[in-house]
């Protein structure tokens, strides 16, 4: 069946459409605002497996205004209605908040909207705790403290792009202790080498199109992050490090993860390997991997040093991309970090990115973005990662 759903997106919202494109295909992702997009779809949806959303909400009700005034007394109606239908005769008192994304407006508005709809819901016979948010919405960590995704529970969400309102019930919302367990729980880790989050290692996935019937190549699996993210989506892993102490660390990583998840995990693909001469054993569906960044900094080095350390990823990442294409099969999706510098001049990037035409690859275009680069970086970073998303001739 057919739903209409709204995802409220991550701190990167980029990121985050290329993801649900990937995912859910470029004509089911209606962008709305600048934080969040509407995806038809008939796909389950399943917030353990998108790393780039933060809640994911079932549309119960559009309001073609955007005037706060005109919209809070419309929406309290619709969410009484709502409520009486669905817990009609239940006998529970519910679990409620309301969170609001667009509007800029000041929380005792939020506050006043809540302690009304609180009010009509007792005139028609319905108990209800409201949960108030200390900003304009609840976080993840509070929706689910507050048990708002249970049986008597319900978070609403009302969501406007300055011209129509809509009105959304949370289905679920991104489970941060999760991550952080896999995160700094795994026995495995290595802050010298960059630290890839399981999240980011999900969208990137993602943007490969991996799947349950995927085999995954990570060439640079480093404490291997990538391959644990995908052996949860219970593809088929493969993977090689130059350095065997990293490829110690991805097994130990990924026997952990197996006894955690209770999973079957087969990790004789991981050898130690130079990414730019192997040959590995049987042709990969994806390639998902973070190729080496350069040196850790503290600041920027000099200019003539950074241009150095920028011909030295080059020079790898050309090299890699040469040795990779034969070894794929045509149609092969691949997604690779690689690394952009934060200058006063603005962002350095690697030339090769650019040229991946002439070694037989296809840059992928995706159609609810209008940048074709697709960067993450937070503002104090200095080193950046770029997602380079090919697919092969």
């Amino acid at each position: 069946m057919m739903r209409s759903l709204i995802c409220i997106l991550g701190r990167q919202p980029a990121i985050s459409v290329a993801e649900l494109e990937s995912v859910f295909g470029p004509e089911a992702i209606v962008p709305f605002n600048d934080n969040s997009v509407i995806v038809n779809t008939e796909k389950k949806v399943s917030l353990q497996e998108l790393g780039g959303t933060i809640k994911i909400a079932e549309i119960i009700g559009t309001i073609q205004n955007s005037s706060w005034p005109r919209v809070s007394s419309n929406i309290s109606n619709k969410i009484v209605n709502y409520s009486s239908n669905r817990w009609k005769d239940n006998g529970h008192k519910l679990s409620m908040a309301i969170s609001v994304y667009g509007f800029n407006i000041p929380n005792d508005q939020i506050r006043r909207l809540s302690f009304n709809t609180k009010k009509f819901l007792k005139e028609k016979g319905q108990s209800a705790h409201m949960t108030l948010p200390k900003d304009e919405a609840l976080n993840s960590a509070q929706v689910i403290h507050n048990k708002l995704l249970g049986e008597f529970g319900a978070e609403f969400l009302i969501v406007t792009d300055s011209i129509k309102t809509i009105l959304a019930k949370t289905l679920s919302v991104q489970d941060i202790d999760r991550y952080s367990k896999r995160d700094y729980e795994r026995p495995g880790r290595d802050i010298k080498v960059g630290m890839l989050p399981p999240k980011l290692a999900q969208i990137m996935l993602n943007l490969a199109g991996v799947t349950s019937e995927t085999k995954v190549l990570d060439p640079f699996c480093g404490t291997g992050v990538v391959l644990m993210e995908a052996a949860l989506k219970h593809a088929s892993i493969m993977g090689s490090d130059a350095r065997q102490e990293m490829v110690s660390a991805t097994k130990d990583n990924l026997k952990w993860l197996s006894n955690e998840y209770h999973l079957e995990i087969n990790s004789r693909g991981i050898t130690s390997a130079d990414a730019t001469s192997n040959k590995w054993i049987g042709k990969p569906d994806s390639v998902v991997t973070e190729m080496y960044l350069g040196p850790a900094m503290t600041k920027l080095p000099e200019e003539e040093q950074l241009k150095e350390i920028v011909g030295q990823c080059n020079n790898l990442l050309r090299k890699f991309l040469i040795n990779l294409k034969p070894q794929l099969r045509p149609g092969a999706r691949c997604c690779i970090a690689i690394p952009a510098w934060n200058t006063p001049k603005g962002l350095v990037r690697l030339p090769v990115a650019d040229q991946v035409g002439t070694m037989g690859y296809v840059k992928h275009k995706f159609e609810n973005l209008k940048s074709e680069r697709i960067v993450y970086r937070r503002p104090d970073q200095l080193v950046a990662r770029e997602l380079l998303v090919l697919t092969a001739k």
